[in-house]
């Protein structure tokens, strides 16, 4: 993947006059712990990431990626094309005997969006409970899980799937989509809190720009994922997914058996109240 972006990171050094190093990163935790100790200026992340980011007062949303022409995708669960697998309602009926192919805890798509949207709001209390056996990977991971049989049902997003349907055409002629959640906002380019205002406005002009008019930008653009371009955005973009982290976090308390009802309804206040500060934080773009 790293080899996609460097020539638009090599452009973006050089309009920004500054060197930049790249990193890739096993897990987003990793990501979100380089910002909270300083050591990372800009990062490509998920929106449930970007949350976290955004929340320890690290770092600041500053651009969307636009996919082909959109700046929103959709979760989806998806199934092996011979599966008798037909829906969320099927998934649901067989949970006790299916294996869950999951995504990482911070994937807004991969996690988040699907056990709230798919699960949860279908009376779900918890679905961690409602398969066999569950597999936590990334979307490419699960996409291949799905293919050679490892499981039963995953989740992804649409458009890891695109890719998938014009990289591996063959192998993406084996994956059903049998669930698909409401659009959920592209993932978003996080910039640290302390670079200074002049930088922040090179490298902001520099991605509005990139892309718009030159055919080799466009090319260098679509070998990113099919992006198109980036367009200005701010953590407000980041609301309805801390809203279903709060909803989240609020569901694991009252699942928690080791807590009475005092104690469960005194960390769900605090839910509330970090969910309000919160929101307060993402509506005023700081």
């Amino acid at each position: 993947m790293l080899e996609n972006w460097n020539p638009f990171l090599d452009r973006m050094a050089l309009a920004a006059d500054t060197a930049i190093d790249r990193r890739v990163f096993g897990s987003v935790d990793e990501i979100v712990k380089e910002f909270a100790a300083g050591r990372m200026d800009l990062a490509w992340l998920g929106n449930a990431a970007a949350l976290d980011v955004v929340e320890m007062g690290a770092g600041s949303v500053f651009a969307v990626m636009v996919n082909q022409g959109k700046t929103s995708y959709r979760s989806v669960l998806i199934a092996h094309q011979d599966s008798k697998l037909r829906s969320l309602e099927d998934v649901v009926h067989a949970g006790p005997q299916l294996r869950f192919g999951d995504g990482d805890e911070k994937s807004a798509s991969g996690h988040v969006v699907p056990m709230y949207f798919a699960f949860t709001k279908k009376g779900v209390s918890d679905a961690s409970r409602l398969f066999k056996e569950i597999k936590r990977g990334s979307h490419e991971a699960n996409l291949m899980a799905v293919v050679n049989a490892e499981v039963d049902v995953a989740t992804n997003n649409t458009s890891e799937l695109d890719n998938f349907r014009s990289q591996r055409p063959s192998d993406a002629a084996k994956v059903r989509v049998i669930w698909e959640s409401p659009d959920i906002p592209e993932s978003p380019m996080v910039w640290r809190n302390g670079l200074s205002a002049q930088l922040k406005q090179k490298i902001a002009s520099f991605a509005y720009e990139f892309g718009t008019k030159d055919p080799e930008e466009k090319r260098i653009l679509w070998n990113i994922n099919k992006l198109t371009g980036w367009r200005q955005s701010s953590n407000r973009q980041l609301i309805a997914i801390a809203n279903l982290e709060m909803f989240k976090a609020s569901q694991q308390i009252m699942r928690d058996p080791k807590l009475d009802e005092a104690q469960r309804m005194q960390r769900v206040g605090e839910v509330m109240q970090r969910g309000s500060k919160l929101e307060q934080l993402l509506r005023s773009g700081g």
